[in-house]
Formats: C-alpha cells, structure tokens, sequence
C-alpha cells in the first residue's frame, strides 16, 4: 500500500497507517510506505528537507511499542522528480492524499483519494 502525500497532508498518511496496522499489525501482511511529494524543492534544498524527513521517522518510530520494528512499519519515500506519482496516476496528493494498494506483482487493485482514507484502505484490502 502507498500513501501518497505532501507536507500538508501527512496527517492523512498517519491516519491510514494507524487504522490499517489496527487490522494489519504485521508489516509482512501488509506493507504500508508514505510517498512524499517533494517536487517543490529544487535540488538545491534537498540537504534542508533530507533531515526534517529523518525527524519525521524518528519521531514516528518513538510512537510504536518496544517490540516493533520501526524499518518495517515505518517507510518514506522521498519523490523528487514526480515520477512514483506519474508512475501511479496520482495527482493532487499537496491538497488531498491519494491511497493507491498493489499486489504482489505491482498490478493496481484499488486506489482512494478524499476523508477517511484508512477506512477506505481496510475495506479494500478486505474485499469489500
């Protein structure tokens, strides 16, 4: 499952997350990743943004319970250039983040974009 998003809808990946490891608690069922659109930033402020990435991860991994394992549960992809979100479809994920789930061969079972979006993940993972 990639979550697609921006600075300012982050708070709609952790919301995905959440409600998806509530039912999926296990990485290896369900992998969830964040891809952050970053193509605001030219190259010259990747050195700026990489760190905030790196607080962003270890603020979030000081969140999980000792025995988890923060690699598994928590994993960001910068997007610099646009291309995971060309690759995908996905457009608008600044305003509105976009869900997109994967299986095993990369084919595209369901995508969401809108409220509830952890709602919306589950249901498709679940078939429903």
């Amino acid at each position: 499952m990639l979550v697609f998003h921006g600075q300012d809808t982050a708070k709609a990946a952790i919301e995905v997350n959440n409600t998806v490891r509530a039912a999926y608690p296990n990485a290896d069922e369900v992998l969830v990743a964040s891809v952050i659109d970053l193509r605001q930033f030219p190259s010259m402020f990747h050195g700026m943004v990489k760190p905030e990435l790196e607080k962003a991860y270890h603020k979030a991994a000081g969140k999980l319970s000792e025995d988890a394992e923060a690699a598994d549960l928590i994993v960001l992809l910068p997007d610099w250039k646009g291309a995971a979100h060309d690759a995908c479809g996905v457009q608008g994920s600044t305003k509105e983040a976009v869900v997109v789930i994967a299986n095993a061969d990369g084919s595209i079972l369901a995508q969401a974009q809108g409220d509830k979006l952890g709602e919306a993940a589950v249901s498709a993972l679940q078939g429903r």
